[in-house]
């Protein structure tokens, strides 16, 4: 019972000494983010934005070229930092954006059901826009002979 006791005023004593500070919320939310853009811009680089910045409000500061194509774009897609978005180039058959494409946009793909593309929009929405299109694999259900079938039809 003793040694309880000593270890209890020990640890009391130890702890007192320590000097806790609290962290505000807003001091572990970033303010400013950084997101990359490609494709069809005059301008490609980083670009920064406040955060909760969404696809749409980023386009706003941007130069596209001439040939862009918005319509695979969720534009309300709100970016994380260090996302890369690419404006896609008009095409004759357009490609379904990986990054921004909603649930039936998705589903349009050879063997992606519901169930995949969702798994697909969750996964980007834990981890942040994917940076290749091979990143697709790291989707649960998405494997090689699946991912062969749809890269011709995907992009970033």
């Amino acid at each position: 019972m003793q040694k309880v006791f000593s270890l209890f005023v020990f640890l009391f004593i130890i702890c007192s000494s320590i000097s806790i500070t609290p962290i505000e919320k807003k001091e572990l939310i970033k303010s400013e983010i950084v997101v990359e853009v490609k494709g069809a811009i005059k301008n490609p680089g980083l670009f920064h934005c406040s955060s909760f910045c969404t696809v749409s409000d980023l386009l706003n500061k941007l130069t596209l070229e001439d040939n862009y194509d918005l319509s695979t774009l969720n534009l309300q897609t709100v970016l994380k930092d260090k996302d890369v978005l690419v404006i896609p180039f008009q095409q004759d058959i357009p490609l379904i954006s990986i990054n921004t494409a909603d649930l039936k946009a998705l589903c349009t793909l050879d063997g992606i059901g519901e169930t995949t593309a969702q798994l697909i929009i969750d996964y980007r929405n834990q981890n942040g826009f994917f940076q290749t299109l091979n990143d697709l694999m790291n989707v649960k259900g998405i494997g090689q002979k699946k991912f062969d079938k749809i890269k011709d039809k995907i992009c970033l």
